[in-house]
C-alpha cells in the first residue's frame, strides 16, 4: 500500500469518527423532542446514538482489516 493510499484512508476513517461520534449526537441532540426531554433522557439518547456509531465504526475497521481494504 502506498503512502497516498494508506493516507486517503486514514483521513476517510477519521472523519468517519469524527462526522459519526460529533455531528449526528449533536444533529439528534438538536431535535425538538430530544431537546425538550429531561437531561437524563437527553444525555441517554446521546449515549446510544455516540455508542452505535462508535461501535460501528470499530467493527467497520474490524471487517476492513479481514478483508484486507485497509
Amino acid at each position: 500500500m502506498s503512502w497516498a493510499t494508506a493516507s486517503v484512508k486514514g483521513v476517510l476513517v477519521f472523519l468517519y469518527f469524527v462526522v459519526t461520534t460529533v455531528y449526528v449526537p449533536d444533529l439528534v441532540l438538536g431535535l425538538d423532542f430530544v431537546a425538550d426531554s429531561s437531561v437524563f433522557v437527553r444525555d441517554l439518547v446521546a449515549l446510544v446514538v455516540w455508542g452505535v456509531f462508535f461501535t460501528a465504526g470499530l467493527w467497520l475497521l474490524r471487517v476492513g482489516q479481514r478483508r484486507g481494504i485497509i
